[in-house]
């Protein structure tokens, strides 16, 4: 056994070195570095990734990670983080009932608000519903989203919105102790999120749908 180790330490200490090239041509030594636009990717996927664990920390663990594994892979794809995004809002693989992080409506939809918020706050573990017929109680979505903003404040919650460049919605409820936080991580990750009087302050159109 001795024997045997000494020869292999001999051999380790014995071998002849390859002498190094140091007169590799400079585009060969780019090729292997990561392009600019791979490093960019790679930054706003780790971007995404930290929104979107703050965006689903109610989840169970599995459940976050899957969300996370969507945006990241449809982030390949197109250059914009709200694309990304929106595959984990409307995708097939995207979110799912019970486990509801983001509410989706269009501008016309606001019968859409109040299942959609009911299944975030179960997510909270609250068990207080927000009861509403939008449809008939309200004339607007916004209007419709005002009220909702009233009551969640009441709650120490708050309703944020993110910027989606048309009449579509997409917003998220967080406690009111996180909204700096929670816009900050968006921001990071190349998305714009208001809060409710900001949103419409931007978008003062939007107070007519």
């Amino acid at each position: 056994m001795l024997k045997f180790l000494g020869k292999l330490l001999n051999r380790h200490l014995t071998m002849a070195v390859e002498p190094i090239d140091v007169n590799v041509p400079e585009e060969e030594i780019i090729g292997l570095l990561p392009s600019t636009n791979q490093v960019e990717l790679l930054r706003r996927k780790k971007k995404l990734q930290d929104f979107l664990r703050f965006a689903t920390r109610q989840l169970d663990k599995n459940e976050s990670q899957r969300l996370c594994r969507v945006a990241k892979r449809v982030l390949a794809d197109f250059e914009d983080s709200f694309e990304a995004l929106s595959d984990v809002l409307l995708d097939t693989d995207g979110q799912r009932r019970g486990h509801w992080v983001l509410m989706q409506l269009d501008w016309r939809d606001r019968e859409e608000i109040v299942w959609q918020v009911s299944e975030i706050l179960f997510t909270f573990g609250i068990s207080e519903r927000w009861e509403h017929d939008c449809g008939a109680e309200f004339r607007s979505t916004s209007e419709a989203l005002q009220a909702l903003s009233d009551w969640l404040s009441e709650k120490e919650l708050a309703l944020l919105h993110f910027e989606t460049n048309s009449d579509f919605y997409c917003s998220m409820i967080v406690r009111t102790s996180e909204v700096s936080a929670a816009k900050q991580l968006a921001l990071d990750a190349q998305l714009t999120l208001y809060d409710h009087a900001e949103f419409f302050g931007a978008n003062t159109w939007r107070s007519q749908a």
